[in-house]
């Protein structure tokens, strides 16, 4: 290493004691930074994830609810896509050989052709009913694998003279 005529070194980048900062440093607010940039990658996965499932959730699970005259109308934007429509029964339910009743509902003076492959209906499902129907379109046929019937909420006492003591029985026993 040579000295030039200034005084000062050449040909080395050396410093001397004198030039170096040689205090301690206080490295919290290198940490507070590392910590803050962890924080904030941490609630942006949780965020994520949290959309996700929160999208999933909503598009998988649904089951879209229509009136006949309603499904009747998007029959073709709807296709195959699984969704419940609500009507009353008009036509006497008819079950063939395999098992699949027939029948016809209507909502504001449309009708829909009903054919139901799946669990029978309960005892109420009747002419005059309102049902709900799950399934999808199959052609110009509603295809229904659920029936829920909808009873009314009028009920009528089994026997006449107990009104006053509703749940009571013949003799005094609960039904």
């Amino acid at each position: 290493m040579t000295e030039s005529n200034n005084g000062q070194q050449t040909g080395s980048n050396r410093t001397t004691e004198s030039e170096l900062d040689l205090t301690p440093q206080d490295n919290r607010l290198a940490q507070h930074n590392q910590s803050k940039g962890r924080n904030r990658l941490i609630v942006g996965t949780v965020t994520l994830v949290l959309a996700f499932v929160l999208f999933k959730a909503l598009t998988s699970a649904s089951v879209f609810f229509y009136n006949v005259d309603e499904a009747v109308a998007e029959q073709g934007e709807l296709g195959e896509r699984t969704f419940r429509m609500q009507g009353v029964v008009v036509s006497e339910p008819v079950k063939d050989t395999t098992g699949v009743i027939t029948f016809g509902v209507s909502f504001n003076d449309v009708d829909a052709e009903i054919r139901h492959i799946g669990e029978e209906p309960t005892d109420l499902f009747e002419i005059g009913m309102p049902v709900v129907i799950e399934g999808h379109w199959d052609g110009r046929v509603f295809e229904s694998t659920q029936i829920l019937v909808k009873h009314s909420e009028t009920y009528i006492a089994d026997n006449e003279g107990n009104e006053d003591r509703p749940g009571v029985g013949e003799n005094g026993i609960l039904p």
